[in-house]
């Protein structure tokens, strides 16, 4: 039970990383220096990490599957996440220019139909209408949207908000989502068995329960994320923390990494049974989070020192001085 409401609670996370990106990216110009970024980011880690666990014994690979986890092409499901936000941000120059072309009415009718296709019919059919579980390119580019919807049209403005606190709708919306999912979840757990038709309805809500698609999740990011931009917060310290933020993905979610490390911390035995237990899940977070911090501070700092190179410089500016040639080309040829 403790384990469940609490997974409820927590799952906007992947959600709201990728709406924030669309609320941001959508008035931001892309940067291919970025794409590299990402990309050495996710390599190092898995390079690094692989090389560490295999030398002390923690892990046993054969050369395939070693090879497999240093490309830097990931062609398993490690790090999905870093896969389609590359992809995502690859892809924002276009939807930009959807977001910035769209008037409010034809956006509202895009958004509806994307719900509807993605979202809705997903997660009362387990899939089987339109495959979405959140784990898709497609989710990352429906959020992308939503993000950029709230940046050019704030929902402030809903007569709600000028009634009441939006702080505290918020709130409200936010924890009666994950309370909702919670009970629709044990609902279908109580119904399962009843009949076949009353199986197949059951079925399919707990698989999509935790779906990052779940249309209830889906209001329950948006609502953790306009909390935020609620709050008028500035700190050098919370934005040099956010910039670790993906970072610290790499380092303790790493398929390899996360088996090790939630064994040896003795999380990984099974579902939530006592309150002491959640107190030490608290403190492991803590520690992982600070932790995978200071690492990648660390990488961080590597990369710039490396960055700014003259070495580094001369082959950035022959690559750029390549490109540009080919561009030029390419508008002769036009």
């Amino acid at each position: 039970m403790i384990s469940n409401l609490l997974l409820f609670i927590c799952i906007v996370h992947v959600n709201s990383y990728v709406l924030v990106s669309g609320y941001f990216q959508s008035k931001s110009k892309f940067k291919q220096s970025k794409v590299w970024s990402l990309i050495n980011a996710d390599w190092f880690y898995r390079v690094i990490i692989v090389i560490i666990l295999t030398s002390i014994g923690a892990i046993s690979l054969s050369k395939v599957e070693f090879l497999k986890q240093i490309f830097i092409i990931d062609i398993t499901d490690s790090y999905w996440f870093v896969k389609f936000y590359i992809a995502i941000y690859l892809l924002s120059p276009f939807l930009n220019k959807l977001i910035e072309g769209l008037n409010k009415k034809e956006y509202n009718y895009l958004l509806i139909i994307l719900t509807v296709l993605l979202s809705i019919i997903p997660y009362f059919t387990g899939e089987q209408g339109f495959s979405n579980n959140g784990f898709t390119i497609q989710h990352f580019v429906y959020l992308y949207l939503i993000g950029g919807y709230l940046r050019k049209f704030p929902i402030g403005e809903l007569a709600i908000f000028k009634k009441y606190s939006k702080q505290v709708v918020c709130i409200i919306i936010f924890f009666s989502c994950a309370i909702l999912n919670y009970i629709i979840y044990r609902s279908s757990q109580s119904l399962n068995n009843v009949n076949s038709l009353i199986n197949e309805i059951t079925n399919n809500l707990m698989l999509m329960s935790r779906a990052y698609s779940n249309p209830i999740i889906i209001v329950q990011t948006i609502a953790f994320v306009l909390f935020f931009e609620t709050l008028n917060i500035r700190s050098k310290i919370i934005n040099n923390l956010a910039t670790l933020t993906l970072g610290i993905y790499l380092v303790h979610d790493n398929p390899l990494m996360r088996g090790v490390l939630y064994q040896w911390l003795r999380i990984d035995n099974g579902p939530v049974s006592n309150y002491s237990f959640i107190l030490y899940i608290f403190i492991v977070s803590f520690a992982i989070y600070f932790t995978a911090s200071l690492i990648e501070w660390i990488r961080q700092k590597t990369f710039h020192w490396i960055y700014n190179r003259k070495n580094s410089t001369k082959i950035r500016q022959k690559y750029y001085s390549w490109l540009n040639k080919l561009q030029k080309l390419d508008t002769v040829k036009s």
